[in-house]
């Protein structure tokens, strides 16, 4: 997903080369995106989020919401469930940011990158670039960075050549990371997509010259140096067209609407007839009078993706277009609705019990702490040693616990504590020791092999099988099946599918078709339900090794 300012729409107007009769054109529209301005800060602030401020820059994901405000200071809001997709305290300050899925990269004042979040896919494996970044774009499991020099690197994903760029005269002066495509414009205007998608492909460049492009699943969109929206690779199914009363300053292409933003700043949009997906007609949902700066598409997985803008009349965020199943799992977006709790961690008592895996594998469970702003943490004791402290509401994964010092004998203790930002604590929970030779489990009571605990909303998770299909003496791919109960009084948004602690994917079927493992190692899969509102309603596990006997086989 591509973010845009006015120092990037200058930078592609610069570098794109003249052609007669357009450059009136794009001087005309070089100030048509909000300023970040900066002034030749060369600051080395980390980190620090303000709520109910102006804003300069929205990222949206699939469960989390950044913000850039002018300072460059980034400020993230996430659901519950997915903390662990924040930035750390040390974030620096950013010129650019872009959301995936489940994690989000920025560009620095000294022009290199730094991505936060989940690592699945080698999400935050960014590799070695010499050459100074200009502008970032993040798809759902992917990211692309365009250098000054017009080349671009890529990484993550490449399910569908989404990381192969082509070879283009001139390079590239804009990148979009689609999900399963991606869409660039090189130095003549020209847009081209790739992808093993031949629907998404482009087999001749589309000429525009564009200023703009969108990567989307159905369609892709660019805006033109005139401000028009120009659509290709259209899906038949949605039957849908873009709109045509611009110029535009800006555009977003979801699988059920395109919209652009005008040059009053309001929303101008068209939709798909029928919405084959809902009952209910999400266009009720876009805030027709709102006047904005900017618009963002949001990572989400299923049709109700949602779109944030930057409002123009106080720079706070505006999020709609999300009734769907997944455009609800948004948590509120920086600055808006955010409520100062001060709820105190002494006040909170933590039981513990856990679950072990294999010889050095183990998940520790708690009751879940409450969820406010600002959030509380969990400390993880191991031998009376802090091990961690987590913003995980009710679990922690410790995968080596084996590691620990032998003068500690056969066994290991666990303890947790609630912790809040004002740095009290809260009393200790029960002791749980494992037995690292036997896998044994005792809590102070003397009870033994306590399964996880489950959340009281009466829905069960069940996996029923997991295999593996070989592929070479050691490694394999997977498959996953699960049944799911009482869900009648409870509608879910999907399933989170996790391998080893990693999320490995996201979907509405009760059944999962996973990348390559390690077949000689324990594989840990995991299975959460999730509802509409993003509350993990039950979860399921399993412990397999394929080959080796690695595992203790136990599943809950």
């Amino acid at each position: 997903m591509t973010i845009k300012t006015q120092g990037s729409v200058s930078s592609i107007n610069n570098r794109l080369s003249d052609t007669e009769g357009t450059q009136h054109s794009r001087t005309t529209l070089q100030g048509r995106w909000t300023v970040v301005l900066i002034l030749g800060v060369a600051l080395a602030s980390s980190y620090s989020p303000v709520f109910a401020q102006s804003y300069q820059q929205v990222a949206v994901g699939e469960s989390h919401v950044c913000a850039l405000d002018a300072a460059g200071q980034v400020d993230c809001n996430s659901t519950f469930e997915a903390q662990r997709y924040l930035p750390s305290s040390d974030l620096p300050l950013m010129r650019d940011i872009s959301a995936g899925q489940q994690h989000t990269c920025g560009v620095t004042f000294d022009d290199t990158v730094t991505c936060w979040g989940n690592s699945s896919f080698g999400a935050l494996q960014i590799p070695e670039m010499t050459d100074p970044v200009a502008s970032i774009s993040v798809g759902t499991n992917h990211t692309c960075a365009v250098h000054f020099n017009n080349e671009v690197t890529c990484w993550g994903l490449n399910t569908n050549g989404q990381l192969n760029v082509p070879v283009i005269d001139g390079g590239f002066v804009e990148i979009d990371a689609g999900r399963v495509s991606t869409c660039g414009i090189d130095t003549l205007g020209q847009a081209h997509c790739w992808s093993s998608d031949v629907f998404l492909q482009t087999a001749e460049p589309v000429q525009g010259p564009f200023i703009d492009v969108e990567a989307g699943v159905n369609h892709s969109c660019g805006l033109t140096i005139e401000g028009n929206i120009e659509c290709w690779a259209l899906r038949e199914t949605f039957n849908i067209t873009p709109p045509d009363s611009g110029p535009y300053t800006d555009l977003t292409v979801s699988n059920l609407a395109i919209c652009g933003l005008g040059a009053d700043q309001f929303l101008d949009c068209t939709f798909a007839e029928p919405l084959r997906f809902r009952s209910n007609d999400n266009r009720d949902d876009y805030p027709f009078d709102v006047a904005f700066t900017s618009i963002e598409l949001g990572a989400a997985s299923f049709v109700g993706v949602p779109v944030c803008g930057i409002r123009a009349d106080d720079g706070t965020i505006d999020c709609f277009g999300g009734t769907g199943r997944e455009g609800s799992r948004l948590p509120a977006p920086p600055g808006i609705d955010a409520v100062v709790t001060s709820v105190s961690a002494s006040n909170i008592s933590l039981s513990l019990v856990a679950s072990v895996y294999d010889v050095n594998r183990l998940e520790l469970f708690w009751n879940r702490v409450p969820s406010v702003i600002p959030s509380l943490s969990v400390e993880v004791y191991r031998d009376d040693e802090l091990l961690a402290i987590t913003q995980n509401g009710s679990s922690y994964y410790d995968d080596s616990f084996q590691n620990v010092d032998s003068t500690s004998g056969d066994t290991v203790v666990y303890r947790v504590r609630a912790l809040d930002v004002a740095g009290d604590v809260g009393d200790f929970s029960n002791e749980v020791v494992i037995n690292r030779v036997t896998g044994e489990i005792s809590l102070d009571d003397g009870a033994q092999n306590v399964n996880n605990p489950r959340p009281d909303s009466g829905v069960r998770v069940r996996i029923i099988n997991a295999q593996v299909i070989a592929a070479g003496a050691s490694q394999g791919f997977y498959t996953l099946d699960w049944e799911v109960e009482n869900t009648t009084e409870m509608p879910l948004a999907g399933f989170e599918v996790r391998l080893n602690n990693e999320p490995v994917g996201f979907t509405s079927q009760t059944s999962f078709f996973g990348g390559q493992l390690d077949r000689t190692e324990c594989a840990v899969f995991s299975v959460a339900a999730i509802s509409e509102d993003g509350t993990v309603l039950d979860y399921g596990s399993t412990a397999i090794s394929f080959i080796t006997a690695g595992c203790s086989g136990l599943t809950f």
